[in-house]
This record gives structure tokens, sequence and C-alpha cells, in this order.
């Protein structure tokens, strides 16, 4: 039997967060509603004790999901991790809350008139029930929006390229000749740069042309890509080294400022200092403040030097400089 490996927006800090807010709004609505755990008839609003401890445990079977899905989110950077293991892994969560029901229960209300084994039995379906949907509903839409993400570079990519083949059709014989006397390395300085990036796996995932790309943000073992497409900052989450990427990226406009962010140079509209950090803004609004290391501010401002030397981009204000 193939094993394959879960999505990688399953084990994403953001669905995560998701998932675990969703659990904890569905269960509060579940319990009012259901009340699933009547056979030991200790979640009771209206007696204190009843209520203190439903609260301990409510709480205690959070932080149970909490610890279980970080471990998860740490460990998936080590090891692969298949669809199976991730389902046994989600069940573990669901027996691991069961126990501490089924220990509340048996300890503090043994006098429920119920057997260990009924009460486990009974929370162990419920508690399933509460994880599973919250689980499948946020699993479904992180899903769509995966492949609606997918399907804009798809349409973007297609795009560019419809452009750069019109634009060749379009070219006069003259034109082509002029471009044949043109020397190699001036043909490509004055051609947009398409940039292909690839996975660990060598598989090709986005080409986009360089004049697109804003900045590359370091996750873990992903590389979080933020283009510019239909007027808007897109992002793309690709599973890669950053070493790899830099390799792929020598020569170009895009440069190393922080140790988790690569940042077009052409797009940098200031650089100032605050409270002994430095910073960074591009020219869109919508993208927030980029931290610049001491390591990469000299290696940073030496390519701003040399882009306006060749009058390749707008001014760029730089404030602080030492």
């Amino acid at each position: 039997m193939r094993h394959y490996e879960i999505p990688k927006f399953l084990v994403s800090s953001r669905y995560i967060a998701a998932t675990i807010a969703s659990v904890v709004l569905f269960s509060a609505i579940f319990l009012i509603s259901y009340k699933p755990f009547s056979l030991a008839m200790w979640f009771n609003p209206d007696n204190m004790v009843s209520m203190l401890f439903t609260l301990l445990f409510y709480v205690g079977a959070i932080v149970i999901l909490i610890i279980s899905r970080m471990t998860m989110y740490r460990l998936q950077d080590r090891v692969e991790i298949t669809t199976m293991q991730y389902l046994c892994w989600l069940f573990g969560e669901a027996l691991a809350i069961t126990l501490l029901y089924t220990f509340v229960t048996y300890r503090f209300f043994a006098d429920s008139g119920y057997s260990v084994v009924d009460i486990g039995m009974r929370a162990l379906f419920c508690i399933t029930t509460i994880l599973a949907i919250p689980n499948i509903l946020i699993s479904f839409y992180a899903g769509y929006r995966s492949k609606c993400e997918e399907l804009e570079v798809a349409q973007y990519e297609l795009k560019r390229l419809g452009e750069e083949y019109n634009r060749l059709i379009s070219r006069s014989e003259g034109e082509r000749r002029v471009l044949e006397m043109i020397p190699k390395s001036d043909s490509l300085a004055r051609s947009p740069r398409m940039v292909h990036f690839y996975d660990n796996g060598g598989t090709l995932r986005l080409t986009i042309d360089i004049n697109a790309l804003y900045f590359l943000e370091s996750e873990d073992n992903y590389i979080k890509i933020h283009y510019k497409h239909n007027d808007k900052i897109s992002s793309y989450l690709l599973r890669c080294k950053t070493s790899t990427i830099e390799k792929s990226l020598e020569g170009s406009a895009m440069v190393r400022c922080h140790r988790s962010y690569i940042v077009n140079t052409t797009k940098i509209r200031f650089m100032g200092e605050e409270h002994r950090m430095r910073y960074l803004t591009l020219d869109d609004d919508s993208i927030k403040r980029i931290p610049v290391s001491k390591s990469y501010y000299t290696t940073l401002l030496s390519s701003l030097n040399t882009i306006d030397t060749k009058k390749e981009s707008p001014e760029v204000a730089v404030v602080g400089e030492a």
C-alpha cells in the first residue's frame, strides 16, 4: 500500500490556529445543546462544584489539543507525516481527552452509577465527534483555498506566457535583426527575467517575472513567495530550502536583508532605523515593514547603490545610515 504525505496546509500554523479555534467554538455549542456527558451528570452549570470541574476539564482538553498540534507542527519539519499517521494522531488526541474525562469522572464522581467502560466509551464517541467535525470542515476550506491559490498562479503564468508570445510574433523582421546584433549579455539584461521555483523534490512549482516579485519569507522548511498579481499582493507557499532559492536568484535584484527575508531591491521605497532596529518598506502599502539585520545591511546598501547607478529603479530614501 502506497503512503502519501499529507498536504502542507494541514500542518501550517494558520491552519492549526483555525482548527483549534473552531474546536473551541463547536465544542461549546455541542456541550450546551447535546449534553454528551450526561452519564456522569457533573456537567451541570447550576452546581458550583460541577461548573468548576467542567471548566477545568474544558481547559485541560484545549491544552492537550494545543500541545498535540504544536508537536505535530515541529515534527513535520523533520519527518514525513503520511495520511494514515495523521488520522492516527487525531484519534490519539481524542483518546487522550477521553482518558482525562474518564479519570475525572471516576475519581471525583464515582457515585454516577456507571462503569468506567460505559463512561469511557460514551465519552470517546462524543469527543471524537466534537473533534472530527471542525477538522473536516476546516480541512475542506483550507484545501479549497490552496487550490484557489494554485489556480491563480497557473492563470498568472498563462497570462505571462501569452503576453510574451504576442510580443514575439508582433516584432518585425527588422526588429529581430537588431536584436541579433545586440550582444547576448545586453539582451538578457534588457529582457524581463522569468524566475523558476522548484520544490525539494525538483518539481517546478512556480514561474514568475522577477518584476512581479516583492519579497520571499522563510518559514521553517518553507519559502513564502510574495508577488503582485491583478494589482494585489498574493503569496505562494513552497517547500524548499532557502539556500536553493538564493542560488537561483544570484545576479538578480533579489537580495537577502535578513535571515528570514529576501527582497526585490527595485521595490524598496524607504529604509530607516527605529529603536536601533533597521527596517525597510516596499512600494506597496499593504506590505508590512521588513526587518534589516546588521550582517546584511552593507550588502543590501551596496546593491541599492549599484541599481541606482544603472538607473533601474526609483530613488530610495535611506535614513539612519551608519
